[in-house]
């Protein structure tokens, strides 16, 4: 239906082709006559619209919709956005998690005090859920749920993209142990993101990790693959990896030392990250492994002692710098939702609901403190006196209009 406005018809706009003069190959415009827009500059435009906008966007007409679903536009858009990374948090209310995210400050000397979230989605969930860290947009999800067909509780893994509302269920790994351990990675030089997941086995007193295996999302039939890691070693369960320029970091037991496993997303290989004795002791107590100035860092929880922060600075010779940090103690309950950013801040949110709710910053070099007020949550999804039971935070969240097929 065409809106009128002062007795105007509003002109309809299509999609044309054309030869130009300065060049053979064809060059795609948008307008008619001597109102003519190249599709550069449309993408242009159009990367920097919020994703509720570029979806309404697609319902224009068919030429629209193949446009923002072309993998040309996917990849500009996820370009833009990558400079504008996102604090996504999720809560359980009513048997769903639901997902929020807003802008992360990007300039530290500036003073926000209150953000809008927007809502993504919501999804099925119980209390016993699992998350992985978010890559590249996407967050991989575990849950334990009765199995179609079967009287027997079973591990779930789904893939859900936030940005779009797709939720993709993956194949279960073929392992002869249940005890399963799975990490979320991403790499940026071949754009890939896959799952690493292995089984846990205990053997003479000794835990350790037997099968490995490899999920590569992306298009076409995902399945499993088999790989080979030399080393044996035990990951250890509810403390979150990270995942930094295409290299996976978790802790890990190796025999009776603790260590930091290093897997290379690209090349599959494994490496570790050997812990000296005054580390080993700090070790017991760390509780959370950050992205801190895109590089590896490391938050130590010493009972009596300076908190520290440390930050590996050659990964081939395992050098670590060392601040001390000036934290309330009511921090520390926070081990579930602490991030690093990329302009050198601690992050970190309650994992319990609390009105107003806000989420903590903390500048490591000038040892201080802001706190930020999230509104538009409890309005969008809150029914009279219900409470959320968990909050989850992830820092460093990137929109992503890829679909998966």
């Amino acid at each position: 239906m065409n809106i009128e406005k002062n007795n105007h018809p509003v002109k309809r706009r299509k999609i044309i082709r054309r030869r130009t003069q300065s060049s053979t190959s064809p060059s795609t415009y948008v307008g008619e006559s001597l109102d003519m827009f190249p599709i550069d500059l449309i993408i242009e435009i159009l990367k920097r619209l919020p994703t509720k906008t570029i979806a309404i966007c697609r319902c224009v007409s068919k030429q629209w919709a193949f446009l923002l679903r072309s993998q040309h536009f996917t990849k500009s858009f996820l370009t833009c956005s990558s400079t504008q990374p996102r604090l996504l948090f999720t809560f359980r209310l009513g048997g769903k998690w639901h997902f929020f995210s807003f802008p992360q400050p990007r300039n530290i000397d500036e003073h926000v005090s209150v953000v809008a979230a927007d809502y993504h989605m919501g999804i099925s969930g119980n209390r016993y859920t699992e998350f992985s860290q978010v890559v590249n947009g996407f967050i991989n999800i575990y849950e334990n749920q009765i199995l179609e067909g079967k009287r027997k509780l079973g591990r779930v893994s789904v893939l859900c993209n936030p940005s779009t509302g797709q939720q993709v269920p993956l194949p279960k790994a073929k392992a002869r142990n249940k005890d399963l351990r799975s990490f979320f990675g991403y790499d940026p030089i071949e754009n890939q993101s896959k799952v690493l997941c292995m089984t846990v086995t205990k053997y003479r007193r000794q835990i350790n990790s037997k099968e490995h295996h490899v999920l590569t999302i992306g298009k076409g039939k995902r399945s499993w693959r088999k790989i080979q890691c030399l080393v044996p070693h035990f990951p250890v369960r509810y403390r979150n990896p990270i995942c930094i320029d295409g290299i996976l970091y978790y802790i890990a037991w190796r025999s009776s030392n603790i260590v930091i496993a290093c897997f290379d997303v690209k090349s599959e290989d494994f490496r570790f990250i050997k812990i000296d004795d005054d580390a080993s002791y700090a070790m017991a107590n760390f509780f959370a492994l950050i992205n801190y100035k895109r590089k590896l860092g490391l938050l130590v929880y010493k009972f009596g002692n300076v908190d520290q922060l440390w930050v590996l600075d050659d990964t081939e010779k395992e050098i670590w710098s060392k601040y001390n940090l000036c934290l309330a103690d009511k921090f520390f309950f926070a081990r579930k939702s602490i991030w690093g950013t990329d302009m050198g801040e601690i992050v970190w949110a309650p994992t319990y609901w609390t009105h107003p709710f806000y989420v903590f910053y903390y500048n490591v070099e000038r040892q201080s403190v802001r706190r930020v007020e999230i509104r538009g949550i409890k309005e969008r999804v809150f029914k009279s006196q219900d409470r959320p039971e968990a909050v989850f935070t992830f820092a460093n969240h990137v929109e992503n209009l890829m679909f998966l097929q």
